[in-house]
């Protein structure tokens, strides 16, 4: 998605870590090295020097591949340390 990237670039982000977020359904990030909690309520990755936080009800991992989670459930919050 071009619109996407233009605005990534903009805002001086990096694509590689991007997060796309549909309240209450999915979430998807990009960039993750590593899962360091996962349960039904609550799911933090790992990101470079970032803490992901995920929270919500029947979260499930959904998809985990070179750097790439997809989150799946009833997602309340996303917060970033």
């Amino acid at each position: 998605m071009n619109l996407i990237k233009k605005i990534i670039s903009e805002l001086g982000g990096d694509e590689a870590h991007a997060i796309t977020i549909c309240p209450k359904k999915l979430a998807y990030f990009r960039g993750v090295k590593s899962v360091a909690e996962l349960s039904s309520d609550k799911i933090v990755l790992i990101s470079g020097k970032n803490i992901i936080t995920i929270e919500g009800e029947r979260l499930s991992a959904d998809e985990y591949f070179q750097g790439d989670f997809a989150v799946k459930g009833s997602i309340e919050r996303v917060s970033i340390e």
